[in-house]
C-alpha cells in the first residue's frame, strides 16, 4: 500500500507537470524568441490615422498655392541649367504637354482603382490606391514649386543670350506682367513632370513596400512612368524647360510620391494559417497520460 500510494502521488505530479507544460509551453517559446512574423501594407490611412491625411493634404496644398499665388520667385538671371540657351515656344507642344498631364493623372487614379478592385477589395479598401497615388502627386507638386521660388531658373524660351537676361517673350499673354515674370523665372525644376513621377514613385511604394509585394502594382507605375517621360520630352521641345528641369522634377518627384506611400505602411501579426484562409484550426489531440506499475 505504502509502494502503491508513493507510485499515485509521482503519477499525481507528473499530470500537474505536464498539464502546466502543456499551458505555458507555448506561451514561454513565444516570450523566448520574441520573433512573432509580422505582416507589413500599404494601409488607406497615414499612420492608421485618417486625420493625418487630412492634415497632409492641406499642408502640402496650401505650399502649392502659396508656392504659386504668395512667394514669388528669385528673380535673377539665371539661364537654361542644360547650357543649351534659348529655344523657341512651340505653343501646340505646350498645350500637348497640358494634355499629357491630365490624361497621365486620371489614368494613374483609375488604374489604381481598377487594381484595388481587382484585388478583391471592398468599401474603403477601394480607396486605398487613388488615395496614395493622389497624394503622392500632390506632395511631388508642392515640393517642386518651392523648389521653383528657391531657384528662380529662367525657362528656356524667355531666356535672352545676348543680354544675358530673363524677359517674358514666352507664354502668357493674357497673363498681368507679375505673373509672366514670375513664371519666365519658375524654369527648375519642372512642374508638369513633378506629379506625373509622383504617381509612378507612389505606384512603386504600393508594389515594393506590402509583405510579399503587390506585382499587380508593377503596371500602374509603369504607365505613369510612361506618361512622365512623354511629359518629358514635350515640355523641353515646347521651349518650357531644360533637360536638367525634368530630370530633376522625374527624380524629386517620384522620391515624393514613394515617401508618401511608405507613410502609409502599417504592421500587424501575420495570422496563422487557418485564421488566414477563414478555416478553423483543427481540433487539438486530447493529452494521454498513461501510469503503469504494481498497486
Amino acid at each position: 500500500m505504502v509502494r502503491g500510494r508513493g507510485l499515485g502521488a509521482r503519477a499525481a505530479a507528473a499530470a500537474v507537470a505536464l498539464s502546466a507544460a502543456s499551458l505555458l509551453g507555448p506561451r514561454a517559446a513565444r516570450a523566448q524568441d520574441g520573433d512573432e512574423p509580422r505582416r507589413r501594407d500599404v494601409g488607406v490611412t497615414m499612420l492608421g490615422n485618417g486625420l493625418v491625411d487630412v492634415g497632409f493634404v492641406a499642408l502640402a496644398a496650401g505650399a502649392l498655392l502659396g508656392g504659386t499665388y504668395v512667394i514669388r520667385p528669385n528673380l535673377g538671371d539665371r539661364a537654361p541649367l542644360d547650357g543649351l540657351g534659348r529655344r523657341e515656344h512651340v505653343p501646340h507642344l505646350d498645350r500637348a504637354g497640358d494634355f499629357s498631364v491630365g490624361i497621365g493623372l486620371g489614368t494613374g487614379a483609375a488604374l489604381a482603382f481598377l487594381t484595388e478592385l481587382g484585388d478583391g477589395q471592398r468599401g474603403w479598401g477601394l480607396a486605398r490606391g487613388p488615395i496614395v497615388v493622389a497624394e503622392g502627386a500632390l506632395a511631388a507638386s508642392a515640393f517642386t514649386q518651392l523648389l521653383k521660388n528657391v531657384f528662380g531658373v529662367c525657362r528656356p524660351r524667355d531666356w535672352e543670350p545676348k543680354a544675358r537676361h530673363c524677359g517674358v517673350s514666352g507664354e502668357g499673354v493674357d497673363k498681368s506682367e507679375r505673373e509672366r515674370v514670375d513664371e519666365a523665372h519658375r524654369s527648375f525644376p519642372s512642374g508638369h513632370n513633378a506629379p506625373l513621377a509622383g504617381v509612378a514613385g507612389a505606384s512603386m511604394g504600393l508594389y515594393l513596400l506590402p509583405s510579399g509585394r503587390r506585382p499587380e502594382y508593377l503596371p500602374v507605375a509603369l504607365t505613369a512612368t510612361g506618361f512622365a517621360l512623354t511629359t518629358v520630352v514635350l515640355r523641353e521641345q515646347a521651349g518650357a524647360h531644360s533637360w536638367v528641369d525634368t530630370g530633376a522634377a522625374f527624380i524629386s518627384g517620384g522620391a515624393a510620391g514613394f515617401v508618401t506611400a511608405l507613410l502609409h505602411v502599417e504592421t500587424s501579426k501575420r495570422a496563422p494559417e487557418g485564421e488566414a484562409s477563414g478555416a478553423p484550426p483543427p481540433p487539438a489531440a486530447p493529452a494521454m497520460v498513461t501510469f503503469g506499475g504494481a498497486f
